[in-house]
């Protein structure tokens, strides 16, 4: 039992961390006019989900065009000075979470449309001793190897090769859920700069 309770806090913690988790699951919301702001959570009336730790992109798609949405922060939501217009396509999406609902709120009043976001979800916590949980694969290695140093101060243990094991383990699903970004430019912006450097 004390391990179980480890095992979750440790999956808990993995969520955190974006290349822990191993997809980003995409879900949608019927866009309501003239209504910026959708609930989000179990048991939520606009999307009824495990909750999302973070919203990575959204767009809105109105017929067959999609529009991206840029994801803000809390200052940038704050200082649009009207939420409530009118607007086939809002700029942007600031995700305002909470406990147990968060809310995502639009930079505007849309007409209508669907609304996708990409999402992290939390990973699968094991409910009892004897659940099956189904994960890629390297992250059942990881997971032994670093429950065992969670539990190791608790039995007095020091053991350097685990540690080594645990973080090559933990590194392997990193590399493997690393995506790289790729940088676009502007068609307007010269796609290569050349200097030419006087020296004397």
């Amino acid at each position: 039992s004390d391990g179980l309770v480890s095992l979750n806090d440790l999956l808990s913690a993995w969520g955190n961390e974006r290349l822990m988790v191993y997809q980003t699951v995409q879900e949608t919301i019927t866009l309501v006019g003239g209504q910026s702001a959708y609930d989000i959570g179990v048991g939520a009336a606009s999307l009824d989900t495990t909750m999302p730790l973070k919203i990575e992109r959204a767009f809105i798609r109105l017929g067959t065009i999609d529009y991206p949405l840029e994801i803000l922060s809390r200052e940038q939501y704050q200082s649009i000075a009207s939420k409530s217009d009118s607007s086939d396509i809002p700029a942007g999406l600031y995700y305002d979470t909470g406990y147990p609902e968060s809310i995502i709120r639009l930079s505007s009043a849309p007409t209508g449309g669907t609304l996708y976001i990409d999402s992290w979800k939390p990973l699968t916590a094991f409910s009892t001793l004897g659940t099956t949980v189904s994960l890629p694969n390297g992250y059942e290695r990881a997971l032994r190897l670093n429950l065992a140093v969670e539990l190791m101060p608790e039995y007095g243990v020091q053991n350097e090769m685990v540690y080594g094991l645990a973080r090559e383990a933990k590194s392997g699903i990193k590399r493997v859920n690393h995506n790289p970004q790729v940088m676009t430019f502007d068609s307007e912006i010269p796609q290569r700069v050349s200097f030419d450097i006087q020296v004397g």
